[in-house]
């Protein structure tokens, strides 16, 4: 059986998925025209995406690794 995701909104900016025995977070990183969702696990940005819908997917892929 495949295990469902959870996602969490601990804030506004900041969201966390967990799946199986992974978790990965999604913040928003406000930095003017720069600003960005950064994807982490741990406490290193695996991507950033312009575009909250995009973060959440490479969030899912990156924890169904």
């Amino acid at each position: 059986m495949t295990e469902k995701p959870i996602w969490t909104q601990e804030s506004s900016r900041h969201y966390t998925l967990n799946l199986a025995d992974r978790r990965v977070e999604v913040r928003y990183e406000a930095a003017g025209f720069q600003s960005a969702w950064a994807i982490v696990v741990g406490s290193r940005v695996v991507e950033r995406c312009q575009e909250f819908m995009q973060a959440r997917g490479v969030a899912l892929a990156v924890a169904s690794r």
